[in-house]
């Protein structure tokens, strides 16, 4: 059996300041976070400020596209997939896909582009209980865009229109086509 020494006032005095003392250290911390403002965030309701750099899931402005495949062919892991058919300076969309089940969200598809047209969004939720929803189309619209098929329409008509006039005016107005050409060469 150990024997302790007697306490003495000034001893237990001491034990008294030091534990108020720690216990008063703990808590400058626990006051510290206290009195400042919470960063919990509600996710489905709010949202934290998302970088402008953030690479989110992609989008594309259909509109500027001219299908030159600089998108998919930079791709390392070939997650995109384009269909589109052109008629004449005009393109009518089959499909635009990118399969996010691949996709590394890497920025590589976006620079190599000319017109400018595929960019990294802020968007992140992508939540799916089916996989094969992954595979995502960026089209907004298939086919043919409103203003595209009016031009294409104009210029078959103005073809339609020349060709009424070849034959009407023979070879003379043969001629003159021809020479028009060769001027505008």
């Amino acid at each position: 059996m150990q024997v302790h020494p007697p306490e003495t006032p000034a001893r237990y005095f001491k034990n008294i300041v030091d534990s108020v003392k720690t216990t008063l250290v703990g808590m400058k911390i626990t006051w510290r976070y206290m009195l400042q403002k919470p960063i919990t965030v509600q996710y489905p309701d709010e949202r934290m400020p998302i970088p402008d750099r953030y690479r989110g899931i992609h989008y594309l402005e259909q509109e500027k596209c001219i299908n030159c495949l600089a998108c998919a062919r930079a791709c390392p892991i070939d997650c995109i997939e384009m269909e589109a058919v052109r008629h004449g300076k005009e393109l009518e969309w089959i499909s635009f896909t990118l399969d996010y089940q691949k996709c590394m969200f890497c920025e590589l598809c976006v620079y190599p582009c000319p017109k400018d047209c595929i960019h990294m969004g802020t968007e992140y939720a992508f939540v799916t209980f089916d996989r094969s929803e992954f595979k995502h189309d960026l089209l907004s619209f298939k086919g043919m865009a409103r203003e595209a098929r009016i031009r294409m329409k104009e210029a078959e008509a103005k073809k339609a229109a020349k060709e009424a006039a070849k034959a009407a005016g023979g070879t003379a107005v043969a001629d003159t086509d021809e020479e028009q050409e060769k001027d505008a060469e």
